[in-house]
């Protein structure tokens, strides 16, 4: 096979590969020799348009961008995975190939026509022997017909790629250390931002998980608030048209209907299961769904075998049926205890944490004067190190996060009162108490450190480039211009595609 022949099947090594954000576009001269599966090519169905970028329809048929896109990107992720990697590799193509048009139908805008010096060479490569020496035998070899294609090919990958370097710049074109076309920063900018993350602290953290609110305290809470915990048997059929709930509850009346067969029936069961048992029959989770206190004190009343009227719940209409006699909360019971921390958790968290804040308090006072150490040891809390970190507040991916081995910090660094806290302290100062998250935590600051500006200055770099090319991704496929009917084509016609 000549060299030519294998450019033609795709192995040639040349491909030109451009980064957009975390999206890889193939600028691909001679896209044209790939060919695309077999059931679009006769005899399958019809397929519509993926959607349309400025009118122009993104379709799947030989020979179009989208098309040779998916044939690459299956070709990559290899036969064997091809099935579980289906929708992404459609979904990739689909987003690159609006990027393409994007960016391709604005350069057009502008009446820019590549160099023919240019196309020349960036056709070079094609024809380049085993040496990697341009070869006139294998120019010679080559088609016309064949030529003629790769040059209509590199032309258009040009004008998408005029778009690309006026936009982030060249990769190959520089002067010095300068690099041609992109957009451009004022010098001081990065020296300004990298700065941001020179000073960093570490910090000792000790927490109290405030889901450890201990049993007794619970059990005391719960029988000063001891009706809320009553357990009713009753059961509940729930329809939702109030004219059908009024009708049925004349025919329970009238024993015209069994209550179980009007359950099995009838009911939607939001509020029980297919037996009709109230599942949440504590009182205050009836309060829950019911809209009137009413209609509260009416289900609660009933006896065995008494019916309720048609009660709005909400999620319909509801009729209740009283089984048997309510039962008083046992809070020795640990499925009762649960239930009110549960509870409290919901509608009580204040109370939780002010006992979680007087004791973090109580460790602050002894960590004070007999040191963090022994507070520790005398609470049985073990301080987590966290850091170093900047003031980083939502964690930028430019400087170093906030992490922690203890969970009690997951979110912290977009706590305002976190960081004002973290970066206000002193080197061996102990913050008062502070509600975070789940938990009660105090922080000590025990190190500053400087991180020079400059080991950061490539990464950074990299970031910045990151960040404009994702913002451009977005603008584009959010843009007016874009019909994105990708979802409903994929689901209808591949789905099922093997």
């Amino acid at each position: 096979m000549s060299d030519i022949e294998k450019k033609k099947n795709g192995s040639s090594p040349k491909k030109l590969l451009i980064s957009i954000g975390s999206v890889i576009i193939l600028v691909l001269a001679a896209i044209s020799f790939i060919f695309i599966p077999a059931m679009v090519q006769s005899g399958g169905p019809e397929i519509p348009p993926f959607g349309y970028y400025n009118k122009k329809p993104i379709q799947y048929k030989q020979g179009t961008y989208f098309a040779n896109l998916v044939q690459m990107y299956s070709d990559r992720e290899g036969a064997e995975n091809r099935q579980s990697a289906y929708f992404d590799v459609f979904n990739q193509a689909f987003n690159d190939t609006v990027l393409y048009e994007a960016f391709t139908q604005a350069v057009d805008a502008t009446g820019y026509v590549p160099p023919t010096g240019l196309v020349d060479r960036n056709m070079l490569p094609y024809f380049y022997d085993e040496k990697g020496v341009y070869s006139k035998r294998l120019f010679n070899e080559t088609p016309d017909s064949v030529k003629i294609e790769l040059r209509d090919s590199i032309e258009s990958s040009l004008v998408y790629l005029r778009y690309v370097e006026d936009l982030f710049g060249s990769t190959t074109d520089k002067v010095g250390d300068y690099q041609m076309y992109g957009l451009k920063t004022a010098s001081a900018e990065e020296p300004f931002i990298q700065a941001m993350g020179e000073n960093q602290r570490t910090f000792q953290v000790v927490s109290f998980d405030m889901d450890n609110y201990p049993a007794e305290q619970v059990a005391v809470w719960g029988k000063n608030n001891a009706d809320l915990f009553t357990r009713y048997d009753l059961s509940v059929i729930t329809l939702a048209d109030k004219t059908a709930a009024d009708n049925l509850l004349k025919q329970l009346q009238s024993n015209e209907i069994l209550f179980e067969d009007a359950v099995t029936e009838m009911s939607r069961n939001y509020y029980s299961g297919t037996d009709g048992k109230l599942t949440n029959a504590y009182r205050y989770q009836i309060n829950n769904i019911v809209t009137a206190e009413a209609d509260l004190a009416a289900i609660t009343a009933l006896g065995q075998g008494e019916l309720s009227g048609v009660i709005a719940t909400s999620n319909g209409y509801s009729i209740f049926r009283g089984n048997g006699e309510a039962v008083a909360a046992d809070f020795e019971d640990t499925v009762v205890r649960d239930a009110v921390h549960s509870y409290m958790k919901s509608y009580e968290t204040g109370i939780i944490e002010t006992y979680y804040l007087d004791l973090a308090q109580d460790f602050w006072s002894l960590a004070n004067t007999a040191g963090i150490a022994e507070a520790s040891r005398q609470f049985d809390v073990t301080p987590a190190s966290v850091g170093p970190f900047p003031l980083n507040y939502g964690n930028s991916p430019l400087f170093d996060s906030v992490s922690s081995s203890d969970e009690a910090l997951t979110g912290a660094a977009s706590n305002e009162n976190f960081m004002k806290t973290a970066f206000s302290m002193q080197v061996g100062e102990l913050s008062s108490p502070m509600v975070l998250n789940n938990a009660v935590v105090l922080l000590m600051l025990t190190e500053e450190t400087t991180v020079p500006a400059e080991e950061n200055a490539e990464l950074f770099a990299s970031y910045v480039n990151q960040f404009d090319q994702s913002a451009v991704q977005n603008a584009v496929m959010t843009s007016d211009k874009l019909q994105n009917d990708f979802l409903t084509v994929f689901f209808q016609y591949f789905m099922n595609f093997e």
